[in-house]
């Protein structure tokens, strides 16, 4: 019984330092600071074959951002490129990123396989190791306690004492300059980031307007009035970062003034006006068909159909509110 004790004891410190030895992590450089490009490699085995669909001779495959199901760009870093290389049943997994907060940095759950695969295969998850981020200003300056000097001074003490001070008042106020200016320098960058973001928002609903407008006949006055309004309720939710898709049409231009605290300049106030006017014409479009409503005079004014024409005069209003509240 002892002997078998002892021999799985054996057993289980084997397959520990195996299961310690089958993972390594490094990351170049080793210490890593904000705004550094880093570079990590994460070694692991694997019987699954990661390059199945490559030719024999193919060693490293480099992994689409977009697709690979990983979060590339968040607040704490941003991923700039990810490969893979094998070598026999071990591979290891490169990964290129900058840092933009301190301390530790924790990845999300990586599927390889999805990544490499896509979403329909059977999942095999890695666990990247956190990593810490340094900081510029931790060793910019110390202070410690000393112990209370003797009664006595050596001639000349009391002038080095002076000095002393006098730098250590200097070296106070530049540190104080260096966390001002990197503050400074953190906000402008998250300004320009969200500012890029917004211009992205911009555009994809830009082309989706082209691609709306080339639609024509092919589809009726109600279903254009519905993808229209998902259009703008979807730029407008993440453009102001309030739930549109959520408001009632009729309340649209109270929660503008909710959401930009009645600080609207008088074009953005314009784009609000036209925005809501295009939400209530779509509304009036898709729900008014066939009622009484519809059917009174002047026809142009009540009519649940577009007059000739309209279409495009709605998406030319879209496009100048969207250009009043990006200006």
């Amino acid at each position: 019984m002892k002997k078998l004790l002892i021999t799985a004891i054996k057993i289980l410190l084997i397959f520990s330092l195996y299961a310690q030895s089958d993972v390594i992590q490094v990351t170049i450089p080793k210490k890593m600071y904000v705004g550094d490009t880093v570079e990590l490699q994460y070694t692991f085995r694997s019987a699954v074959d990661f390059f199945a669909d490559a030719a024999d001779d193919v060693k490293t495959q480099d992994i689409d951002l977009e697709t690979s199901g990983f979060k590339t760009d968040t607040d704490e870093y941003t991923i700039t490129k990810l490969s893979l290389a094998r070598n026999g049943l071990q591979y290891t997994l490169n990964m290129t990123f900058v840092p933009w907060q301190t301390g530790e940095l924790v990845f999300p759950a990586f599927d390889m396989a999805a990544a490499v695969y896509g979403s329909s295969s059977s999942p095999f998850i890695i666990n990247l190791q956190a990593v810490e981020v340094s900081s510029i200003l931790q060793n910019a300056g110390e202070a410690s306690l000393h112990a209370s000097a003797g009664p006595l001074l050596l001639p000349g003490t009391m002038y080095a004492l002076y000095g002393i001070a006098i730098a250590a008042v200097v070296i106070l106020i530049l540190l104080i300059r260096l966390i001002a200016k990197w503050q400074a320098v953190s906000a402008a960058y998250r300004m320009r980031k969200l500012r890029r973001a917004y211009v992205r928002n911009a555009k994809e609903l830009f082309r989706e307007l082209r691609r709306l407008e080339k639609e024509g006949v092919r589809i009726d006055d109600g279903t254009f009035c519905a993808e229209l309004q998902q259009l703008v309720r979807k730029y407008m939710d993440f453009r102001f970062g309030y739930h549109f898709t959520t408001v009632a049409t009729p309340a649209i231009l109270d929660t503008f003034d909710k959401v930009m605290a009645n600080t609207m300049s008088e074009r953005q106030q314009t784009a609000a006006l036209s925005m809501s006017a295009v939400l209530r014409r779509t509304d009036y479009v898709r729900f008014a068909r066939g009622s009484a409503d519809s059917l009174r005079e002047p026809s142009d004014q009540y009519a649940a159909q577009f007059a000739d024409d309209e279409r495009n005069s709605l998406l030319r209003i879209v496009r100048d509110a969207v250009e009043r509240f990006e200006s």
